[in-house]
């Protein structure tokens, strides 16, 4: 008897942990939202020397995002006021959005790419971009950055503060990938901090 209740709670817990909960993936309009970051930024280009080779640099960058975004999430929080208290973000997103990066020399980055995001908590959101990115900068600065088309690459969490703002702590990285050419492009790479803003009513 015993070993047949514990097989029925066995199947009874498998059948809990292996339900499907409906979700809905749609195109939404957004209103304009904006990340500022800053940080700072070393060079991975051969023969860099300190403190072009380590984080002692400061550059800054910039993310605008356009007005509309796929998501998914769950029916009954699509039925939910965007101004409710508990509302934030979707469960998921995809965002296209324009980058633009500026180092202390004056190299420069501006491209488009995508954004993905992920909620951890009713707050807090691990997301990840991918933007092809056109450079300009002097050979002689070794900032990292080599003109020409890059990938741009970035990687953060992001916690709300309020309906408005929320706080961004992340590590971004530009470089060819030597998909582009043959050559090594950029070898950039930053530790960021950052404040994201949504222009709501």
């Amino acid at each position: 008897m015993k070993i047949v209740v514990l097989i029925f709670s066995l199947i009874f817990t498998i059948s809990c942990w292996t339900q499907v909960e409906k979700v809905i993936f749609e195109l939404e309009k957004t209103p304009l939202k904006f990340n500022f970051n800053t940080g700072l930024y070393k060079s991975r280009l051969p023969n860099s020397i300190s403190p072009a080779s380590s984080f002692r640099q400061p550059a800054f960058f910039l993310q605008f995002y356009f007005p509309f975004k796929r998501s998914l999430d769950t029916p009954s929080n699509f039925e939910i006021d965007k101004n409710d208290i508990n509302y934030y973000d979707r469960l998921f997103t995809a965002s296209p959005m324009v980058v633009c990066y500026i180092t202390n020399k004056g190299g420069n980055a501006l491209g488009l790419g995508q954004e993905l995001s992920f909620r951890l908590s009713n707050r807090s959101y691990i997301k990840t971009q991918l933007a092809l990115v056109w450079v300009e900068s002097n050979s002689y600065n070794n900032d990292g950055l080599q003109r020409g088309l890059n990938f741009q690459h970035y990687w953060y969490f992001s916690f709300y503060l309020n309906k408005k703002n929320a706080f961004l702590f992340g590590y971004s990285h530009i470089s060819n990938g030597k998909i582009l050419s043959k050559e090594v492009g950029c070898l950039f790479d930053m530790i960021t901090i950052g404040l994201s803003h949504h222009c709501l009513k």
